[in-house]
């Protein structure tokens, strides 16, 4: 061990033992106070020096807004470990950097503490070969393994730009759907970084899409000559972060579907005979969130609700309310449990069929029912995840890597067990009876439940493989690629 580690073992062993002695005799933490520093109690510590090493291309203030403390604080030594801890969280979250390690230096006769942020620097320009199945999932896609329907192109992201997290994005899809535009996402625009803002426009071009829902499945009508969908959305949105885990985003965005008559000539597909829907999106979202590691969470919560309001009402009907909640703790050990909620509620008993969303959609789903959606305003979403650390976190070293943003892994294994429960409520006045186009699942409940193996590693990689079975007695393997919770 070389000096530099030996000195820094011998302060760390100190902070650790004075916090065992004001925790195991409370009494001493409150007599008296420093003899050359009046009104500091002997169980508090003055923040001397923050310092930052591998921050190559982060600026430095980036890093300093993830802070619970500041250079020259004066805190209680239980309360700085707890701030170690969120800080050390938060710095992690803004997924700039692939490793975080905070060190401290301690000074006995000041009480003065240096603290050392050791950082490992993500690659931050990732030009990624793009593609895309044209279905809602993986697991529908490989029941046709249609060649036909893939969309392929290049994701050019550049995180981090200008060394201040503002992620710039530029797609172009080809292929069966066409997509290309652009988003600019600044996180701070203001000297106390509370304001953020964002920008961005896509165009897309479909050859194929559903539209209407039979037996529980979307049907899907194709023109290989002539685009079905023409799409034009643009928005603007302002970012409000008055504290580490709250923010506030307020968009407006400008939407334009151009329809083939015979797209919109479909009852249900539109809410005008119009093939041109033009209309303004307004939405806000709420969201706090005190997760421990974002892309995988094993403790804490998060809360977030959105209202979304579509102006003129007349052609879009897509007002909505909806909320996720979800909790995570350690049970004991290598136990864990989560569970979570999702709920939406819409302000209309019509909508066209190419705004309604239901269940079968994103990551609103129960697991077991990955091939099939159930339409409606109204749903309720309960997930629930027993899950045991088989392989807890672990570092892994590629020698033949030369560089740190690839070479040092991250690598976790759990094994899960889960249940589902959902509800979508459909009003029977804006659908078809369910005899008559076989959707059994809508106002019905539902539930899937089983067994699951997750993989999770740095980038923000989570592989999961889950086998599951639904209410009707189907058992399926199904693939996955986001946290279930």
């Amino acid at each position: 061990m070389n000096r530099k580690r030996t000195r820094r073992f011998i302060a760390n062993l100190i902070i650790s033992l004075i916090m065992f002695t004001f925790t195991v005799n409370p009494k001493s933490s409150s007599a008296g106070g420093h003899p050359d520093k009046p009104g500091i109690s002997l169980d508090s510590i003055i923040i001397h020096q923050i310092w930052i090493s591998g921050n190559a291309i982060t600026n430095k203030r980036i890093i300093l807004r993830e802070l619970s403390f500041k250079e020259n604080d004066t805190l209680s030594l239980v309360q700085f470990s707890n701030m170690l801890t969120t800080s050390k969280q938060n710095i992690f979250n803004t997924r700039l950097f692939n490793f975080v390690t905070i060190d401290t230096s301690f000074t006995v006769n000041a009480r003065s503490l240096d603290v050392h942020i050791s950082l490992v620097e993500r690659w931050y320009i990732w030009p990624i070969p793009y593609f895309e199945i044209s279905d809602r999932n993986f697991n529908v896609w490989w029941e046709t393994r249609d060649f036909k329907r893939l969309t392929y192109g290049i994701d050019f992201t550049f995180f981090n730009a200008r060394g201040k997290n503002e992620t710039l994005s530029i797609l172009t899809h080809f292929g069966f759907n066409q997509k290309f535009g652009f988003t600019y996402k600044i996180p701070y625009i203001n000297k106390v970084q509370t304001l953020g803002m964002g920008a961005g426009g896509t165009v897309e071009l479909n050859h194929e899409l559903p539209v209407f829902t039979q037996n529980n499945k979307p049907v899907y009508l194709r023109s290989d000559s002539t685009y079905l969908k023409k799409l034009i959305h643009a928005f603007a949105e302002l970012n409000f972060r008055p504290d580490f885990f709250t923010i506030h985003t307020f968009r407006l965005a400008f939407v334009q579907y151009n329809f083939d008559p015979s797209v919109s000539s479909i009852p249900g597909f539109v809410i005008s005979e119009q093939n041109l829907q033009q209309f303004f999106n307004f939405s806000y979202l709420y969201k706090n969130d005190h997760r421990d590691v974002q892309y995988y969470p094993l403790t804490g919560y998060c809360l977030d609700f959105e209202v979304n309001h579509a102006v003129p009402y007349k052609i879009a009907h897509n007002s909505f309310f909806r909320t996720n909640l979800r909790k995570y703790w350690q049970v004991y050990n290598r136990w864990y449990f989560a569970s979570g909620f999702t709920g939406k509620i819409s302000f209309e008993k019509t909508q066209p069929y190419y705004l309604q969303r239901g269940l079968g959609y994103d990551r609103d789903f129960v697991r077991g029912y990955e091939y099939y959606v159930v339409d409606g305003q109204h749903f309720s979403l309960l997930k629930n995840d027993l899950k045991f650390a088989l392989m807890p976190q672990r570092v892994g070293k590629l020698g033949f890597i030369p560089s740190t943003k690839f070479n040092t892994i991250p690598l976790a294994l759990y094994v899960n067990a889960f249940i589902d429960l959902g509800y979508v409520y459909q009003y029977p006045e804006s659908s078809p009876a369910s005899n008559e186009t076989g959707n059994t699942l809508e106002n019905s409940f539902l539930i899937g439940y089983g067994l699951g193996l997750d993989f999770a590693t740095y980038y923000d990689i989570v592989i999961r493989v889950e086998g599951a079975m639904n209410r009707m007695g189907q058992p399926g393997v199904y693939l996955h690629f986001v946290a279930p919770i």
